[in-house]
């Protein structure tokens, strides 16, 4: 046995690349957490805008304006109500129809688009629809 004790240089420089190929590793899937973590706060913050849209729509009495848009930052959203004939609510028929007329179905749909980046082209969106019943005029 020789007396001399401690690690080669050899070993050592293996230990540093493998060490070196690890941290690669973990910078790497760090980084792919942190986009999905921004994707899934802009998804959330999508969401509630499209709720929030979504509920203003449902307060209305009567039928409200048929197109709707506005901005905040990055996102954009539109709210569309499209007038249905009380034949095409599920359940319905046009036997119906004199049970309900004092109201008027309506399709309501709330659009959210964002971009990745500011000023940037809309690459994603998020969508709500419904069915309400308003008062007819």
């Amino acid at each position: 046995m020789n007396g001399r004790s401690g690690f080669s240089l050899l070993e050592v420089l293996v230990a540093l690349v493998v060490f070196a190929i690890g941290v690669t590793g973990m910078l790497t899937a760090l980084g792919y957490n942190l986009r999905d973590i921004s994707f899934t706060e802009d998804h959330a913050m999508a969401v509630r805008m499209a709720s929030r849209e979504m509920n203003a729509l449902r307060r209305f009495t009567y039928v409200p304006e048929s197109e709707s848009s506005g901005e905040e930052g990055r996102f954009s959203w539109t709210a569309t109500v499209e007038l249905m004939d009380i034949d095409e609510l599920p359940g319905m028929d046009g036997d119906d129809e004199s049970l309900t007329d004092a109201l008027v179905p309506c399709e309501l749909e709330v659009t959210v688009s964002w971009s990745d980046d500011v000023g940037g082209d809309p690459v994603h969106h998020v969508k709500l629809n419904g069915i309400e019943l308003f008062e007819d005029e």
